[in-house]
Order: C-alpha cells, then structure tokens, then sequence
C-alpha cells in the first residue's frame, strides 16, 4: 500500500471509529470493510439516509442529536477530504432528503456547516 493510500485509510478508519463511538447504535445498522478507495463515501451515505429515517421517525431523539453532534465535530476538520466525505458523502444526502425539514437540519448544524448545507440550493430546489 503506498503513502496515500494509508492516508485515505487513516481517514476513513478515523471517521467511522468516531462515528461507532459517537453513535453506538449505528454499530448494529452499519458494516464497514474499507476494501476500496471511496468506500468511506458509501458507507456515509448510508449513514446519512439512515439518520433521514431517524429524523422522519423522531427528530429530537438521542440517535439524531448524537449523529448531529458526530457531524459537527468532523465538520471542525481542517482536512479537505474530511470536509469533502462530509459535504458529499452527508450533507448533500439530507439536503435532498425528500422527507425532511431542510430547517431542523440547518439548524442542527455549526455555523460552517449550515454555509456548505445551504449551498446546495444552488444545484437543487
């Protein structure tokens, strides 16, 4: 495996470490390999659709206010892949969230946040 490579694992490895000790119960839900570059991108994906259903069932529960509370603390990230797995990987999924208050997720988010959040309405309406 050369350098890089064992940055992007360090990173996704970090990332969902956070987010299994964040978010236990996401252990239950979530299965995560790291076989392939990109595949942190995935896995955040469907952690995000699955808070989408968390949020539709019971937006003030303790599953949604951890997983809001894991998403601002990778979002104090300096690192640009960070920030990018976020913005792609969870942010764009619950803007486009057809079920959900755009509102309760924006203000759920850091004051950074809420701009990369709500650029997205410039590519969707």
């Amino acid at each position: 495996m050369d350098e890089l490579n064992k940055i992007d694992y360090f990173i996704s490895q970090s990332l969902v470490n956070l987010l299994f000790n964040m978010v236990p119960e996401c252990r239950c839900v979530f299965k995560f390999e790291n076989n392939f570059p990109g595949e942190v991108y995935l896995f955040m994906n469907e952690f995000a659709s699955f808070l989408s259903g968390e949020i539709e069932k019971s937006p003030t529960s303790d599953i949604v206010n951890n997983s809001f509370a894991f998403i601002n603390k990778i979002g104090e990230s300096s690192n640009l892949e960070v920030i990018n797995i976020l913005k792609i990987g969870v942010l764009e999924i619950l803007y486009t969230s057809k079920n959900i208050d755009r509102k309760l997720v924006s203000d759920a988010l850091s004051e950074k946040l809420q701009k990369y959040f709500l650029d997205f309405s410039r590519s969707y309406y």
